[in-house]
């Protein structure tokens, strides 16, 4: 299968919906149970204060320490039962690559379809975007309550019309998701994240200053480990190529190097920033990778994950 199936990902809202922890008690219909939920929006129950940031809802502003202190400072909250929840999704050309299983690209939209149904169904407000192999770029869908802007993603991820071949990085696409996430919002980003850089990291840094953020990373096994076929061209742009002849041994050696420290560099950042990590495998079950990393981020409870970010915001 080349392209995601539009009717696949309908059926996967079936699924989400039907998703159990394993424990003796339902935890999830990924949304709701007996544990906290990583989906949980606005509440009552008071948790911490901290400095306003640009973006953030200026209703909650805690006028009292505003005053003691002389800058605005905001009131966060533990328990929340509504937020937005944004599925962002990679769909430059470069995901369209597999080797076990499927390509990226399908387990990817796969990912999209169970995480977004899954907040659907507990009543937040979907939206989302893609960026790269699509219209301009980037398409962005506002979070509503209704199913519309889930639908038209999962639409446009399913699309097998050809647009213009530009790579879209994913942090010139974080510099506009910046400004366009609601404040306080869960955003899962879906990507293989074969490309990390420092400007990424003080995108990703800016984004999750006002909202938690996931990252939901794909990849195929050959990512890590080269199949011996000979000469391979990697590229992520028209201008940066990267020539490997994997039969060689310590060609196959130095790829392999170079993959577990842009892996340790990623992990790295992630626990530094405070951002959730679920990782799927175009070979793996996306239903389990994508439920038990969800159960994962569940039982650290609502914004608990992402605390380390604002606390030196």
């Amino acid at each position: 299968m080349l392209y995601p199936d539009f009717q696949e990902l309908l059926q996967l809202g079936r699924r989400a919906g039907k998703m159990k922890s394993g424990a003796s008690r339902p935890v999830l219909s990924i949304v709701s149970g007996d544990q906290r939920s990583p989906f949980r929006g606005r509440g009552l129950e008071f948790e911490e204060v901290r400095e306003y940031v640009q973006g953030d809802d200026v209703r909650n502003i805690d006028w009292r320490v505003t005053a003691r202190t002389g800058r605005p400072h905001l009131k966060l909250f533990a328990e929340e039962r509504e937020r937005s929840v944004l599925v962002c999704v990679d769909v430059n050309k470069t995901m369209r690559f597999g080797t076990r299983g499927t390509f990226k690209s399908i387990q990817a939209a796969r990912a999209a379809a169970l995480i977004g149904w899954s907040a659907s169904g507990g009543n937040n407000r979907v939206g989302g975007s893609v960026f790269g192999h699509v219209p301009g770029g980037m398409q962005f869908y506002a979070p509503v309550r209704s199913r519309r802007s889930l639908w038209r993603m999962l639409k446009q991820l399913c699309a097998r019309e050809e647009y213009g071949a530009a790579y879209v990085a994913l942090e010139d696409h974080l510099r506009y998701l910046v400004k366009a996430a609601p404040s306080g919002s869960l955003v899962f980003i879906i990507s293989d994240f074969m490309v990390f850089s420092e400007t990424l990291k003080k995108r990703l840094s800016d984004l999750h200053r006002h909202c938690d953020v996931v990252l939901v990373c794909v990849n195929d096994p050959a990512d890590e480990n080269l199949p011996s076929v000979g000469a391979v061209e990697f590229s992520s742009d028209l201008s940066d190529t990267l020539r490997i002849n994997s039969a060689d041994i310590r060609g196959a050696a130095a790829y392999r190097e170079y993959w577990r420290k842009n892996r340790d560099d990623l992990g790295a950042m992630a626990r530094g920033l405070g951002l959730g990590v679920i990782t799927v495998k175009t070979n793996g079950d996306v239903t389990g990778d994508v439920l038990n990393g969800l159960k994962r981020l569940g039982r650290k409870g609502g914004r608990g994950y992402g605390r380390s970010a604002l606390a030196t915001a």
